[in-house]
């Protein structure tokens, strides 16, 4: 039954509902991301490097992760229009500590506890999605709307970065963010009934194990932590780097333990008995680690095609297109119960066929138009994969565990994406050293096409009327420049290459891997009967 009429007012129209809950999912989905266009102004407002950017993303993600259990509790207490308007003046109260501090310690921390009030406020929404649509259909329809809109919102995020890092101060952002929050969250609160409940039974705030949280927040920031920076500080090589491995050890047993034992667990750790979690867990984390390439085409997007910032955010826009057609046929095809294998090899074959028309754009004179395309399909493989497999795992354990499941599969996308970020770091450094050494040695004194680009270079510099001195000096950074670019660009060929060959190996488990399971199996009873 739909449970509209019990929750919002009559007056409230179900697409003026559907506005709402996107408005206020949007600014949450903005401070995940909030600076994912301006990595460089970031590092440059707060003094760091961009390493440590990519953690404070991290951390945010960190506090989404390890605050999931008690947010439950504290959801289940309070009348649900109180808790959210609590909500959100907690997540305002945040960015206005952001906006007005440029002190590092105290910005991972805010960055961290914004991950944690970010849950309440997608509690309350996850809940509203639900209601809109029969229960059978709810779960799915629910987490296609929800996970449709935090993919689709990366879109906006970009163009909200680029009027913002263009003309006003990073901090800004924080301010922006509050005030693209108001619509939402004044209009929800305006149009939800009094004293209304959306969950069904109301438990006291006693006993929060909050032991299991600082341990599981704590292990997951330290992974975070070795996996970003191990290779600033040269792996092991580093003291540092021991001990957070020690240290990660240690709660990591802890952890378990502790778990093990109660008899209310911070996890059920007894999901990882099932075998379609255990193979949702992984193909979440493969998904992840091939999704996260995006910002590798970036500068060539940038260098090579001359795209600024305001047009590569509408570029997007096809991207956005693209999910949102992946995103409602997979739920159509989950809703008649077709062949989950079928739909997960649409969807990385989607992701293929972008890395491999990416690879070779990347060789060409590229335009806006040759990428249009490509990120229609890698929108299109983003909305199958991650609605199918989301709802894969969850559904893969008994409806009274199914909590467990989906505070695991956050943590599986935390670790996915906190990997992606390392690996392209260390593509980057590796594969852009091999090229541009290798180009270095070709660009001599002896080489004709060398001294042809240089002279070309200093008579543009000549023409705008610098001295000849001054000429030379400028050509030969314009040379040092188009070097770099074009090592970029032979990297992101490199990375696209070898995620390519690692996406196809994953379509060929899929299609071959139950099948050799089933052959193994009546192989070993052949062999030792029973």
């Amino acid at each position: 039954m739909n449970q509209s009429s019990n929750i919002f007012k009559s007056w409230v129209p179900k697409w003026l509902i559907r506005v709402i809950i996107f408005l206020v999912i949007l600014p949450a989905a903005s401070m995940l991301a909030g600076y994912i266009g301006g990595i460089t102004s970031a590092a440059s407002y707060y003094g760091l490097d961009p390493t440590d950017i990519q953690f404070s993303m991290v951390l945010y993600y960190v506090g989404i992760a390890s605050f999931f259990p008690l947010e439950r509790r504290f959801f289940s207490y309070f009348a649900s229009k109180t808790y959210f308007l609590m909500s959100v003046l907690l997540f305002t109260g945040i960015n206005l500590l952001l906006y007005s501090t440029q002190n590092a310690l105290l910005f991972f921390v805010l960055r961290f506890l914004g991950g944690a009030i970010t849950v309440a406020i997608i509690g309350v929404t996850l809940n509203l999605l639900f209601s809109q649509f029969h229960s059978e259909r709810s779960r799915v329809l629910g987490y296609a709307v929800f996970y449709g809109t935090l993919l689709i919102s990366n879109a906006f995020t970009y163009l909200f970065d680029a009027y913002i890092f263009q003309n006003y101060n990073f901090n800004v952002l924080y301010l922006a963010i509050i005030y693209v929050q108001i619509p939402g969250a004044l209009l929800l609160f305006l149009c939800l009934k009094t004293n209304i409940r959306l969950h069904t039974k109301r438990f006291p705030l006693l006993n929060l194990d909050w032991k299991s949280f600082l341990i599981y927040s704590s292990l997951l920031s330290l992974i975070a932590y070795v996996i970003l920076y191990g290779q600033y500080y040269n792996w092991f090589e580093s003291i540092r780097i021991w001990i957070c491995i020690g240290t990660i050890m240690l709660l990591f047993a802890t952890f378990i333990l502790m778990q093990k034992k109660k008899k209310r667990p911070f996890i059920d750790l007894s999901i990882y008995e099932f075998r379609n979690f255990r193979i949702g867990g992984l193909l979440l984390v493969l998904y992840y680690i091939c999704k996260g390439d995006l910002s590798v085409a970036n500068s060539f997007l940038f260098n090579q095609m001359g795209l600024d910032t305001f047009h590569y955010a509408y570029v997007m826009f096809f991207n956005a297109l693209g999910i949102l057609v992946g995103i409602a046929i997979t739920a159509r095809f989950l809703l008649r119960k077709r062949n989950m294998r079928l739909i997960w090899l649409t969807g990385f074959a989607f992701l293929l066929l972008y890395h491999i028309q990416m690879f070779f754009v990347f060789g060409s004179q590229a335009n806006e138009e040759s990428i249009l395309l490509p990120l229609f399909f890698q929108g299109m493989g983003n909305g199958i994969l991650m609605l199918s497999i989301v709802m894969f795992t969850i559904s893969s354990v008994p409806e009274s565990k199914s909590f467990s499941a989906s505070l695991s599969g956050v943590s599986f996308r935390f670790f996915a994406f906190t990997v992606s970020l390392a690996l392209i770091s260390f593509m980057n450094l590796r594969q852009a050293s091999v090229h541009y050494h290798a180009l270095g040695n070709t660009v001599t004194s002896l080489n004709f096409e060398s001294n042809k680009r240089l002279q070309l270079y200093e008579n543009l510099a000549l023409a705008k009327g610098a001295s000849a001195m001054k000429a030379k000096v400028m050509a030969k950074g314009l040379l040092g420049k188009a070097i770099a670019n074009h090592t970029n660009m032979l990297f992101a060929r490199d990375y696209y290459y070898f995620m390519g060959i690692v996406i196809f190996f994953i379509m060929l488990g899929i299609a071959l891997i139950p099948h050799l399971h089933f052959r193994f199996r009546k192989i070993g009873a052949r062999l030792i009967p029973i």
